[in-house]
């Protein structure tokens, strides 16, 4: 897969220029900001997947110690050179779910990469046992109940239903189909593995149910957009109903 991702680089760029990924990373960076406070003042940080540091940016920014491993020398690449760009340093390793660096951190995330991987592949327990002890796990992937009232509102009932029933999503940045993992599933392999859901969200609630895309270009529209997606983001029962969601498990 890393050589699709490497590819699509310029593709990924331009999403992420957009209000919608926009919104996207805002609702992460403060989720995150929240637990990291929990945590301590400076923590060891591991983004599994972590492909150009997006995530992991922030909280290095914050002060805490960041690793970010990735199969995509390209993608790590592209996170230097955004770090150097932002005035903070991050280490990167080219690895991926398979061959984690050895040890334990405060943080780990995993963002949009249990979609890759095969079903019973024990990835969380891999995850979970770089996780020290009173330390969190933050997992986030597609939303498929939040995908098919996307579909609903964009195209009608019909495509709300061909969404509904397939088997995999199609990412379209990177032109490719995954499977679906619900956070349900995720959290049920976590607990075996000895970690609790200490926080659920949902991201991107509002954002795809509003079909006309060119106000959000719009600066003033777009903070009410941020502020509305943060006040419900770990409300039930919208936090169900994103996009994506997004788990905070501690060990």
């Amino acid at each position: 897969m890393s050589d699709v991702f490497s590819v699509r680089l310029a593709a990924w760029r331009d999403y992420t220029a957009t209000p919608w990924a926009r919104v996207r990373y805002a609702v992460v960076e403060e989720v995150l900001r929240r637990h990291a406070a929990d945590l301590g003042d400076r923590l060891r940080v591991l983004d599994v997947g972590g492909g150009d540091g997006r995530d992991a940016l922030p909280l290095a920014a914050a002060g805490h110690d960041v690793t970010i491993v990735d199969p995509s020398e390209r993608w790590l690449t592209e996170a230097q050179r955004r770090a150097a760009a932002a005035g903070v340093e991050v280490a990167t390793v080219v690895g991926g779910l398979d061959d984690l660096p050895a040890g334990e951190w405060d943080l780990v995330l995993c963002h949009y990469v249990l979609r890759y991987r095969e079903p019973g592949a024990d990835d969380v327990v891999a995850l979970a046992s770089r996780v020290r002890p009173g330390g969190r796990l933050s997992v986030v992937d597609v939303n498929a109940d939040g995908r098919v009232l996307r579909s609903l509102v964009n195209d009608g009932p019909s495509a709300a239903l061909r969404e509904l029933r397939a088997e995999q999503i199609m990412v379209e940045t990177f032109q490719t189909e995954v499977r679906k993992v619900t956070a349900e599933e995720v959290a049920a392999e976590a607990a075996v593995a000895g970690l609790a859901v200490v926080g659920r969200y949902g991201l991107r609630i509002v954002n795809d149910l509003l079909v006309d895309d060119a106000p959000k270009h719009d600066p003033a529209y777009f903070a009410e957009l941020v502020e509305l997606e943060l006040a419900l983001c770990d409300r039930e029962p919208f936090c169900r109903v994103g996009a994506a969601w997004h788990l905070l498990l501690e060990r």
